[in-house]
């Protein structure tokens, strides 16, 4: 029986041992609507590890859990109807600062079908617990990792205690709000069963159609990225230095045997950790046997200054087929002193060389619309892509999260925009007035950053001389020409000519997304036969 069945089983049977019968009933509300429809029309969710450590919790702890996993917009009636049918003694909203609107809305909505305790937990209600209390309609936050703080609270509801004096627990009190500390770091991962996937209709989720298995192999970054709220979440604990953690590697191997027998179809593994190259020792433990024991091919994400010959000899090796790189900006004065990422073009360039070299394919991260970039930095960008001759660019859209260092930045020098309600998805328009870049052009470099990229490479792979030159210099007036709002009109028609058979894929997702990705399983088998 794996981690997660025994975790079920005793949240069943503990009534009987205890004397007791447990009826506490916690509602999670999961939005999950931050996707890109050209990539994927059929969206239907993915599995959140952090809400899935919090119900494997509550079960352990004899509760009962259920979700509403919200992956379009609900009708007022429909989400009302769920949240009665559910019947939950506490509903707990898990949200991201571009989701807090929607929560607002939804959190009313709570109100109205009936007396329902509400708390909010995630990025926004731990970087802005005071904005979120502000809402009528949510009760408490949860402060940062919330496993123990949320069962110590769902215990002491569940039996009518005072529940008012939770570490990690903000609750509003007769118009005041009592602010308890922070309980330190658990840096015994172990302690906590393995998320539950249970609580999802997992089969139906859209990483799992496309046959991947996501595990957190730790928890914490220790690199104090600007946009990012990781350096905000190292100053909340009392025991910061235990902020960065690794499992045991018996365990993530167990976790991962456990899901794969469950769901068999699964095809390969995804490290979601946002380092999980950081620590050397515990990939040279965990990876051979991993390959042992698992033998399942994966993807990763690593900063590029972890990465040594030795260790992407070791990944590939292992099974690794993908590993993506946070490159941000092409420019290495925004990259360092805008965005707090220190490192060179050069090493960028190395660790991308060696990848090739092993075969392992590498995928950059890329942001545009950053406070103080300029277009030209953009192409910096592009141009950085092409050169390494990355597998494939995630490109986003720069989003100033509240209380983020960037985001300080941003208000101290007027570029927010203050028609905007709030951030958008990764993926939505620019919410800054930046002097130095439009908003066509932050939609432009969003949209061609592809186009662009697999034009240069076209030049580069040229032999060098003065034809190569000659394209280059052609490429570079086409993107800094200022017609970018002409650009954006015929951006449909661009990328089918560029990318045919990408286009054909995406008309095929459209179409019968069910047909074409059991074609691409077929193939994936073959490959792997």
């Amino acid at each position: 029986m794996n981690q997660q069945k025994l975790a079920e089983y005793i949240s069943l049977i503990l009534p009987f041992f205890t004397g007791c019968i447990v009826t506490m009933k916690i509602t999670f509300v999961l939005p999950d609507l931050n996707y890109v429809k050209e990539y994927m029309p059929d969206y239907d969710g993915v599995f959140a590890h952090g809400v899935g450590y919090l119900s494997s919790s509550l079960k352990h702890a004899g509760h009962m859990v259920s979700l509403i996993h919200i992956t379009r917009i609900l009708e007022r009636e429909e989400y009302i109807e769920s949240i009665m049918c559910e019947k939950p003694d506490l509903v707990a909203f898990s949200l991201f600062s571009h989701q807090f609107g929607l929560v607002k809305k939804l959190a009313s909505l709570t109100k109205e079908a009936g007396k329902i305790h509400t708390v909010a937990g995630g990025v926004h209600p731990t970087v802005a617990p005071e904005e979120t209390l502000n809402d009528e309609n949510i009760d408490m936050v949860c402060i940062g990792e919330g496993e123990e703080a949320l069962v110590e609270l769902c215990d002491k509801m569940d039996h009518d205690k005072d529940f008012r004096n939770v570490e990690s627990i903000w609750v509003k009190d007769n118009g005041n709000i009592i602010r308890n500390s922070i309980r330190p770091l658990n840096d015994n991962l172990e302690s906590r069963p393995f998320p539950d996937r249970s609580i999802f209709d997992f089969e139906k989720l859209s990483d799992a159609r496309l046959g991947m298995l996501t595990v957190l192999a730790g928890r914490g970054c220790p690199y104090g990225c600007t946009y990012c709220c990781n350096h905000q979440y190292r100053k909340l604990y009392p025991n910061a230095n235990k902020y960065v953690r690794f499992r045991d590697p018996e365990a993530v191997i167990q976790e991962i045997k456990s899901v794969k027998e469950e769901y068999p179809y699964l095809e390969y593994v995804n490290f979601l950790d946002d380092t999980f190259c950081l620590n050397k020792n515990w990939l040279r433990k965990f990876l051979p046997r991993f390959k042992e024991e698992v033998g399942m091919p994966f993807h990763g994400n690593s900063h590029v200054n972890v990465l040594s010959e030795d260790i992407i000899r070791l990944l590939k090796e292992t099974g690794c087929e993908y590993l993506a790189m946070g490159i941000e900006s092409g420019n290495e004065d925004i990259r360092k002193n805008v965005l707090n990422r220190h490192m060179s073009n050069k090493q960028i360039t190395e660790a991308f060389s060696l990848g090739r070299k092993y075969g392992i394919n590498f995928t950059s991260y890329v942001m545009v619309g950053v406070p103080f970039e300029k277009i030209e930095h953009t192409l910096e960008s592009v141009k950085l892509n092409a050169t390494v001759m990355c597998h494939k660019a995630h490109v986003s859209i720069f989003q100033p999260y509240p209380h983020t260092r960037l985001y300080e930045i941003c208000k101290e020098n007027g570029f927010l925009d203050n028609s905007k309600k709030g951030v958008s998805t990764f993926f939505g328009n620019s919410v800054l007035k930046l002097p130095t870049i439009s908003k066509e052009q932050i939609q432009f470099a969003y949209k061609y950053f592809p186009v662009f990229v697999k034009l240069y490479r076209i030049a580069y792979y040229v032999k060098p001389g003065k034809l190569s030159k000659c394209i280059e210099r052609i490429l570079d007036k086409l993107y800094l020409a200022p017609v970018h709002i002409i650009y954006l009109k015929i951006y449909p028609v661009v990328f089918s000519i560029v990318f045919p058979v990408i286009s054909l894929k995406r008309l095929s997702l459209r179409i019968a997304p069910n047909l074409s990705r059991k074609i691409r399983q077929i193939i994936f088998k073959r490959k792997y036969m």
